[in-house]
């Protein structure tokens, strides 16, 4: 018969040798993690930009279709982000014009970037200027999306306080 007193010092011995056997087999916390590249986002995109606009003195809506390209350039990823850069540009739909962008991308595929945004094909309303836009990049084979949400707010001559919200959905 095994006195009383060695029963409790087996329990915590026999954890203990659990543990190392453990770590020793990849389950403790020192096991090695990978990085994941930022997606490759480089290149020229077919660029659909919808403008939400809410004026906010009496909560009337409207929404606006406008078409263009982005092009994206890339710098060398750290461990797990690279900047992005480059420029938009609206060809229909709305008022012909282009913007720098800047922002990052990081290795789960998430994209922020600062650009403008087109201005509403009708009425006076200016465009949103440095909006910040935060999105996600998905890949299939060769194929390359691009969605993104912006929000600014813009003053309308006449018309007052506008909320701006602009969907990117960029492929190529």
């Amino acid at each position: 018969m095994v006195p009383r007193s060695t029963h409790r010092l087996a329990a915590p011995a026999l954890g203990l040798a659990l543990a190392i056997g453990l770590s020793a087999c990849g389950g403790g916390s020192e096991s090695p993690t990978s990085v994941t590249p930022p997606p490759d986002v480089t290149g020229p995109y077919f660029l659909q930009w919808t403008l939400q606009v809410l004026r906010k003195s009496d909560g009337f809506q409207t929404q606006f279709q406008c078409y263009g390209q982005m092009t994206l350039g890339q710098s060398a990823a750290t461990a797990s982000t690279s900047s992005v850069s480059g420029f938009a540009t609206v060809n229909s739909g709305c008022a012909p014009e282009s913007y720098d962008l800047r922002g990052s991308v990081s290795s789960g595929g998430a994209i922020e970037f600062d650009t403008n945004g087109p201005k509403p094909p009708e009425g006076p309303c200016p465009g949103g200027k440095n909006v910040h836009f935060t999105g996600q990049v998905t890949t299939a084979g060769n194929s390359v999306i691009v969605s993104a949400r912006g929000v600014t707010t813009v003053t309308c001559p006449e018309f007052g306080e506008h909320e701006f919200t602009y969907l990117i959905q960029a492929s190529k």
